[in-house]
């Protein structure tokens, strides 16, 4: 199953890397876009559960929409976004620190999420596309922020695993543990440091590096379990079967989903935007 899931994130790695890095900003929309409808898709799957050619037609018909939209997107309205996207975030954690298993939602509750859900997405993707096109050096900011989440997972994974004893939320995710929290958060202030001797820093004081740093990994934990809460509740192990080691796609941007929002609305805080 390891062997499995490195060979997988190898190769998402290179994918994403390579885009991200040696493509404009248009074939990134299309590669966001692609993720959006996926993640879509089994957003569906989790929540109001429509028929399978339905639940394809509305994915195909977001992703569309978002990559037209993504190219008339202007800096203002993607400010708007972010800050947008850090108050909801705020609000799901509220929401988390409350939650209780039902196993039953209701009608109203599914679509409930679906909304929540699908407009977080929106909101990250538009982020993520925002950051490659207008800021400079915005392809390695970008990656930067992707690694803050990868980084903060992997340590949280094996620090958990060596080290876990104390559960973080055993009502909704019963495998995390504080200790795998506090080790990915432990890893990413090593990553984030070299990051900010290898690079200018973009701007930034190191404090002010530091501080979006690790309030982005922190944030990315609630992103997770947001998404584990959805599983749950749906009775799922993973959102889906499309990335063989890791679930599905949601299963892998659930971090990101929460941390792009923070990152960004961090960076324009700090005036770097």
């Amino acid at each position: 199953m390891l062997k499995q899931r490195i060979i997988t994130a190898l190769i998402l790695a290179f994918v994403f890397v390579s885009t991200i890095l040696l493509a404009d900003s248009n074939w990134v929309a299309i590669l966001f876009a692609l993720v959006l409808l996926f993640a879509i898709r089994e957003l569906l799957g989790l929540t109001t559960k429509p028929m399978q050619k339905m639940g394809m037609g509305i994915a195909i018909l977001m992703a569309f929409g978002f990559w037209i939209s993504s190219n008339e997107m202007g800096i203002r309205i993607s400010i708007y976004l972010s800050f947008s996207g850090l108050l909801i975030w705020i609000a799901i954690l509220a929401y988390l620190l409350r939650y209780r298993f039902s196993g039953h939602w209701s009608l109203k509750a599914r679509w409930l999420h679906l909304f929540l859900g699908c407009l977080t997405l929106w909101i990250c993707v538009h982020t993520l596309v925002f950051m490659h096109r207008h800021l400079d050096q915005g392809g390695w900011i970008l990656l930067y922020l992707l690694t803050l989440v990868w980084v903060a997972d992997i340590g949280a994974y094996f620090c958990g695993r060596r080290f876990g004893r104390h559960k973080l939320a055993p009502g909704i995710s019963p495998s995390k543990t504080w200790e795998g929290v506090f080790g990915g958060i432990g890893c990413n202030l090593i990553w984030i440091l070299i990051v900010y001797q290898l690079s200018d820093g973009w701007g930034l004081t190191l404090w002010q590096f530091i501080l979006i740093g690790l309030a982005t990994s922190a944030i990315s934990v609630v992103g997770d379990l947001y998404e584990s809460v959805l599983k749950r509740e749906a009775g799922a192990k993973d959102s889906g079967t499309l990335l063989p080691g890791h679930g599905g796609v949601l299963d892998r941007i659930d971090g990101v989903i929460a941390a792009a929002p923070v990152f960004v609305s961090g960076l324009y805080a700090m005036g770097t935007v």
